[in-house]
This record gives structure tokens, sequence and C-alpha cells, in this order.
């Protein structure tokens, strides 16, 4: 029997988190069935928090969940297109999300999120929770390359709502695409790897 992405995902992040080199940077990109988005991100969290699930992380590695859906509000971008939000075009609400996003968005883990030791280290897991909330804002490869531009050594996962499609992610049906330099766990969560 072959191992669910499910737990492929945390075995990655697990292994990245005790030094194991990635591509360039220890990202971790696993396909999920978007209708448990939601819940995958509850159980990621469990296990971030302690849970008792398979693999636990080795002494020393800590895992913070990230929940960008409770980021999002927080970013200048989304309250100046909450406050613009009658005065123009939904078209250029959309286009000013998608400019500036993925910026904001890092930023402000940087800034109040993860801790300045966690950013510098690998054996810090953090976990990119609930990314269908920013479609189709932006996409996991602009947060991952603004992660790669500031630096971030932490060990990152993004679980992905999405299908994988000729050895290729596609964000709800749209077009396919490879996440390089994320290491991308085979095959697609879905709620019988929950069980």
């Amino acid at each position: 029997m072959t191992e669910s992405p499910y737990r492929g995902f945390k075995k990655k992040l697990c292994t990245f988190a005790d030094g194991q080199a990635g591509i360039r940077n220890p990202f971790v990109i696993a396909a999920i069935d978007p209708a448990i988005e939601h819940r995958t991100a509850e159980r990621l969290s469990a296990w971030a928090n302690g849970a008792n699930e398979a693999p636990s992380p080795d002494d020393g590695v800590t895992v913070q969940p990230i929940w960008l859906d409770e980021l999002l509000p927080k970013t200048k971008v989304y309250n100046l297109s909450v406050v613009l939000g009658g005065e123009t075009t939904s078209e250029r609400i959309e286009g000013t999300m998608q400019d500036r996003l993925a910026d904001e968005l890092v930023q402000e883990m940087i800034s109040n999120e993860i801790d300045d030791d966690k950013l510098e280290t690998q054996s810090h897991i953090v976990l990119l929770l609930n990314l269908g909330s920013l479609y189709p804002f932006t996409r996991a490869s602009e947060l991952l390359d603004e992660l790669d531009r500031r630096n971030v050594r932490s060990t990152i996962g993004i679980p992905f709502p999405g299908d994988v499609v000729g050895g290729k992610l596609s964000f709800f049906g749209g077009d396919s695409r490879h996440y390089y330099p994320a290491h991308q766990i085979d095959g697609q969560i879905r709620e019988v790897h929950l069980q």
C-alpha cells in the first residue's frame, strides 16, 4: 500500500525541518480536494499544536499554522479594496489585489506572525492554511516566490486546493503549472486520507 498524500505531506515537512536540503528552499506543496480544504486545515492545525497524529515532529522542530483567510483582512490592499468597493469596478479591485496581495501577506507574516529567529531556521515549519480563500487574487507560486525573495528559511507547507493534472497542479480548475521550487507530494489529499 502506498503512503497517503496527507501523511506524505507531513512526513516531507518533518524531513525538511530535520535538515534535508530543498531545491532552493524547503517548500512542500500537496494538492487537496477543494471540498475538504477547511477540514484538512483544521487537522493540520491540530497536528501543529501537538495532536497525537503521526508523524510527530522531532524534538527541536516547531510547527506554526498561519490562517491565510485571517491574515487577508490585515493587509492594506484588502482594506483599500473594501473602502473603494462602491467607487470603482470589480476588475480594478481584482487587479489591485493581484498586484499587491502576495507581497503584503508575506510582509504581514514576517512582521507580525513568524518570530524573527524562526524566519532563519529550517527547523520551524510554517503551514499556510486556507489558500483557497485568496482565490482569484493570488497563487501559491506568488507566495512562495515572495518568501524566497525575502530569504525566509523556515520550512513552508501549503495544502493546495486543486487537482494534479499531468504531474502539474491546477488551482480550482485553472491552468496547470509546476510550483518550482516547491517539493510536490504525489496524489491528491481526499476525504479517505483523513479517516
